[in-house]
């Protein structure tokens, strides 16, 4: 660090650069540019940067190249004639502006104008990724663009705004930017976040998810009216978090013990290739968010705990339960619940969703003790009845399964342990002869939780069981660092639900452990740190509320009860109470007070000095190399009148003029004068 040495020139270039590229990242990560395009459009920043680092570019722009007022009307006509994404066409419009602004520029202050670009792609990003990503994005882009104004600052005091490309192109070469001033500036950056930290936290938070845009979030195959056998399998191989639930009981955290099942879909109609929902809605609720809804009654609950459901950006409408929900509340205005209790928001929700559950969970092998939200006749149990065409041999193992046996109950029980000697596995190969079902139960006699669910509500329906097929996850991965469950869609899950008389919709599982969940790994330390980075990023940044400052109000309301004291005794002058009470806050605020002043007078904070001040130093160096003592408190005038030789006499008159008057006359550099300065002071 002590041989550490930029010119102004090329720490103003990177900078630059560095915004531009933060920019296009910003852009990429929003899913409007592939990762493909992103990088093309990264180097080409890189090969910019390496023109302009020659000097080669910027150039006053050609009559012949297209204006931005032409360019945004051709956007404007892709979009109304072409139907054309108009968020991808603003995104490629931008792109056009940054480059250009890079590559032609009429005055010194374009460079203000490609800042200006780079802020409104991050706002872009801001309303399209809300993960940790953007998190490390926007702090970098925070810095960098501080560094820009810094040393478009510097370079502005070399040449005037309004300069033209070849009066700035070269400026800067000879200034050298100071480790003090970038540890200064950075220092000061910091403070500056922290500051707005603290006014995030403080200001006044309102629900906006009325402004929330409808973004081309990916979907989940398998969580929809309409799924087709084998869409589970297929989400199961893939790792990625679809939520992260937090557990708490009376506000402290908390732990289920019992199986978690996450109920999402409910499919009563099976063709006997997709399973389809036609169940209607059974009851629609207008939400207020922060107030919430009052769903189910429990007469005699035994586990009530809160859940906090922080999900991932999936296109999905579903509102995942675990247990029976006594109350909800989410950023949706309106509830729906269909005849199958699965519930659901109005519409798909862009961004990451939060909501809130307050569940009974003692028991995992039921659900609800009602037949249908509303008794309909139309519906229970005919609906749940329903059987596409099986084959004898179907019906007859349905039969033979359930021979003897007098409840529906014990008929649940026969068919269930029918499956015990079945295997798992999501490679699945069907005979085009047979249906997938019956290839399933009579051959192969392996496959996932798909197949087994399905054959069991297609056994329990021919026994004359109402049932249905269910759709969700099972809770398998608990984070121990941060005491929540993270749920993934690798733990995508299908069981059956079948009703019982007197008992109500009870769960069955005929699936086998999951080999992979039951011996995976326990996660490795990097994993738990960036999950639980990317838990509170969603928790305290993105999903920051106003019941959230309330609790940090009540939390420093209790923690400094004593300090508030304290402060209102300011007013009867008790200092001593104060100094006794406050005594180690006082003396840490001085000692960091004391310690920044000793710092500051020690390392100094003073801007690199224009040109016209290097060419007066040089001057100094080379009139004390000519036996001339210059005292410390000379001003220029009384340098120039200390005994110069009349042979020097212009030469050192000329550069303090041009000093004088571009330091303290606010006078424009000149490239040429200076060159003929330099040539005067080599004559010194």
């Amino acid at each position: 660090m002590s041989n550490f040495s930029l010119n102004l020139r090329t720490g103003f270039l990177i900078s630059n650069y560095l915004l531009a590229g933060l920019a296009l990242t910003c852009l990429t990560l929003s899913k409007i540019f592939s990762v493909l395009t992103g990088g093309i459009l990264i180097a080409g920043l890189v090969y910019c940067y390496a023109l302009e680092y020659r000097s080669t570019i910027p150039v006053t722009p050609s009559k012949k190249l297209p204006s931005s007022t032409w360019v945004l009307l051709l956007v404007i006509l892709l979009y109304l004639g072409f139907g054309l994404p108009i968020l991808n066409l603003i995104s490629g419009f931008l792109v056009y502006l940054l480059y250009t602004r890079f590559i032609f520029k009429t005055e010194f202050n374009d460079y203000l104008f490609g800042y200006l670009i780079a802020i409104v792609c991050l706002l872009i990003g801001a309303l399209y990724v809300q993960d940790l990503a953007f998190g490390l994005v926007f702090l970098s882009f925070y810095l960098v663009l501080s560094w820009c104004l810094i040393s478009y600052h510097l370079m502005a005091e070399q040449v005037s705004s309004r300069s033209s490309p070849k009066l700035f192109i070269n400026r800067g070469k000879n200034q050298k930017l100071s480790k003090t001033l970038l540890g200064w500036s950075t220092g000061l950056v910091a403070l500056s976040f922290i500051m707005t930290a603290v006014i995030f936290i403080a200001f006044p938070r309102m629900g906006l998810g009325f402004i929330a845009l409808n973004t081309s979030s990916p979907r989940i195959t398998g969580f929809s009216d309409v799924v087709t056998l084998g869409d589970v399998g297929k989400i199961k191989q893939n790792s990625s978090v679809v939520m992260r639930v937090e557990y708490t009981q009376n506000g402290q955290p908390y732990r289920p013990r019992s199986r978690i099942l996450w109920r999402g879909v409910v499919l009563d109609h099976y063709n006997g290739k997709t399973w389809n929902s036609t169940l209607n809605n059974g009851f629609s609720l207008s939400n207020k968010p922060g107030h919430g809804l009052n769903l189910f009654k429990i007469s005699r609950p035994t586990e009530v705990v809160e859940q906090t459901v922080y999900m991932e950006s999936f296109d999905i409408p579903y509102l995942f339960t675990h247990g029976i929900p006594v109350f909800i509340d989410g950023n949706f205005t309106k509830l729906n619940m269909d005849q199958g209790f699965a519930l659901k928001t109005e519409r798909t929700q862009a961004g990451p969703r939060k909501y809130t559950l307050v569940s009974e969970i003692s028991d995992p092998n039921r659900t609800y003790n009602l037949e249908l939200p509303h008794p309909d006749n139309t519906v229970f149990p005919e609906r749940f009845l329903q059987l596409p065409e099986i084959s004898t041999a179907t019906k007859n193992l349905a039969a033979n399964l359930t021979l003897s046996t007098n409840s529906a109950r014990e008929k649940a029980f026969n068919i269930l342990n029918h499956f015990s000697d079945f295997g798992y596995t999501l490679e699945m190969e069907n005979d085009p002869d047979k249906t997938a079902l019956e290839y399933f139960l009579f051959d192969r006699k392996e496959g996932h939780c798909e197949y087994f669910a399905s054959a069991m509500v297609i056994l329990l329906r021919a026994a004359g069981v109402p049932a249905r097929l269910v759709n969700g996850f099972v809770g398998a991965e608990w984070h121990e660092w941060g005491n929540y469950l993270i749920v993934r869609q690798s733990h995508a899950h299908s069981w059956v639900e079948a009703y019982l008389p007197g008992v109500g919709w009870a769960v069955f599982d005929p699936t086998p452990p999951d080999p992979t969940q039951v011996a995976a790994p326990d996660i490795n330390p990097l994993t738990q740190t960036l999950d639980l980075l990317r838990m509170n990023w969603q928790r305290y940044i993105i999903r920051y509320s106003f019941n959230d400052q309330a609790d940090m109000i009540q939390f420093f309301r209790s923690g400094g009860l004593d300090a508030m004291d304290s402060l209102k005794n300011l007013t009867s002058f008790e200092w001593d109470d104060i100094w006794i009470s406050n005594q180690k806050w006082i003396l840490l605020i001085l000692l960091l007070m004391v310690g920044c002043i000793i710092l500051f007078r020690k390392r100094g904070f003073s801007p690199p000095s224009s040109q016209a001040v290097f060419l007066y130093e040089e001057l100094q160096k080379r009139l004390e190399k000519n036996g001339i003592k210059i005292k410390p408190n000379w001003t220029a005038r009384e340098l120039l009148h200390s005994g110069i030789p009349d042979q020097k006499f212009k030469q050192v008159e000329r550069v303090i003029d041009y000093y004088e008057k571009v330091r303290f006359g606010n006078k424009p550099t000149d490239v040429n004068i200076e060159k003929e300065i330099r040539t005067a002071l080599g004559s010194i």
